[in-house]
C-alpha cells in the first residue's frame, strides 16, 4: 500500500516521474520532446490592456461601411443564385 501511495504521490509532482517510466506503465511515448528548462511565465491577468490606438467611427464612416457591407452581401447572393431553367 505504501509503495503504491508513494508512486501516486510521485506522479503528482509535475509529471517528472512519468518521464522515466516505460510507456507500458504509463510513461511518455517514444519521441516526446523534452520539457523546457524553465517554466513559461503566467500572463498578467490583472493588468489593464493598453489604450486603443484607433478611434470610434463617425456617423458618415459608419454609414459608408454599412452600405459597402450591404453591397457585398448583395453581390455574394447574386453570385450564389443558380440561373433560371438550369435543370
Amino acid at each position: 500500500m505504501a509503495v503504491a501511495a508513494m508512486g501516486l504521490a510521485g506522479c503528482s509532482t509535475g509529471g517528472v516521474v512519468g518521464d522515466y517510466m516505460p510507456n507500458a506503465l504509463g510513461g511518455l511515448p517514444e519521441g516526446t520532446p523534452q520539457r523546457p528548462g524553465t517554466p513559461n511565465a503566467y500572463p498578467a491577468v490583472h493588468s489593464a490592456p493598453p489604450p486603443r490606438a484607433t478611434t470610434v467611427l463617425t456617423d458618415p464612416e459608419r454609414n459608408k461601411l454599412e452600405a459597402d457591407l450591404a453591397a457585398a452581401r448583395a453581390r455574394a447572393a447574386a453570385a450564389n443564385t443558380p440561373p433560371p431553367g438550369g435543370d
